[in-house]
């Protein structure tokens, strides 16, 4: 039976490609005041050792959620002027009559021309409080900035890259113990309400875009591997640890020793030590541990993880320069 349009009920397309769109698109899925007509994600990949297709975890969750493979949508190319696939996308999407796009970490720029199909917005769910922190890494780079606070910032998405007008934002704290990881969390438990709420009060007209103040602005690069290299017996505690923090999930901090990989798993610090002593190394030239380390947890390339003690026994019997 054919719904009938009613000013409670708003019609979504979601667009992600990531772990961290899950909650969102099933926050959506399961509030009566949205219906996602259609979810948008990448192209199923290539995995393991035979290369087998396989869609990733948006995808996934939108056939656990009940979607049928035609509401799924994984195109290559997205911008109707630049290729066909791009205009027979958007002429899928246009017949949804969509009153919201709403986007989280797709992967992909979207086109003008796309931005102009909802009757109430394109939105995009940034992590980070904009205008500060635009670009592929908001999470991360509050971590490598020592900041101790971030947010999401809800906003009506232009043409450029995270410039569009401010809908609603949702500052928090950042404990000292508090990672990459476990701020991830935070986000799939608290802002997908947050977001739901938004777009609602948005259509309604009791929040209104604002423009960004381009004179606050900064911008983010995109993590690679090489970021998470760390000297133990040089770098300051406080730059390795922000580092640890940044990194929790990926690429993780390391350094090499003897010619090969050791990945940090775990640092935990005294908060007062540290304090008093941010400016010393992990461990200086004897290898005598920072005092404030609680718990350190390595991974040698090709071993299993091990505690300080092990991995000193193993592996620093003799002086060498990390």
């Amino acid at each position: 039976m054919q719904k009938i349009y009613d000013p409670e009920y708003y019609r979504v397309v979601f667009f992600s490609s990531a772990p961290i769109g899950t909650p969102f698109l099933t926050a959506l899925h399961q509030d009566p005041r949205f219906e996602v007509v259609g979810v948008v994600t990448q192209e199923d990949k290539p995995v393991g050792r035979g290369l087998k297709l396989t869609p990733n975890v948006i995808k996934q969750t939108a056939l656990e959620l009940g979607f049928q493979e035609q509401q799924i949508q994984t195109p290559r190319k997205i911008n109707l002027e630049t290729s066909i696939e791009g205009k027979n996308f958007y002429d899928r999407l246009q017949a949804k009559s969509p009153d919201f796009l709403v986007v989280i970490a797709y992967g992909k720029i979207m086109p003008v021309s796309l931005l102009e199909l909802p009757t109430f917005a394109p939105i995009n769910v940034h992590g980070s409080l904009l205008p500060q922190y635009r670009g592929a890494s908001p999470l991360q780079s509050v971590f490598l900035d020592q900041q101790t606070q971030t947010g999401i910032t809800i906003m009506h998405m232009d043409a450029g890259m995270d410039t569009g007008a401010i809908v609603d934002r949702l500052a928090f704290k950042l404990p000292f113990d508090r990672t990459v990881k476990s701020l991830i969390k935070k986000i799939q438990e608290t802002w997908p309400q947050f977001l739901n709420d938004t777009l609602r009060s948005y259509a309604k007209g009791s929040l209104h875009a604002t423009p960004q103040d381009e004179s606050q602005s900064t911008t983010c690069q995109k993590i690679t591997k090489h970021d998470g290299e760390i000297a133990p017996a040089r770098d300051s505690l406080a730059s390795i640890y922000a580092k640890y923090r940044a990194y929790a999930l990926r690429p993780k901090i390391w350094f090499t020793h003897q010619e090969k990989t050791v990945v940090i798993e775990s640092l935990i610090l005294d908060a007062d030590l540290y304090a008093a002593g941010k400016d010393q190394p992990l461990w200086d030239s004897s290898y005598r541990l920072h005092p404030a380390i609680k718990t350190l947890s390595l991974k040698p390339e090709g071993k299993k993880s091990m505690d300080r003690t092990s991995f000193k026994n193993g592996y620093l019997k003799e002086k060498k320069s990390d």
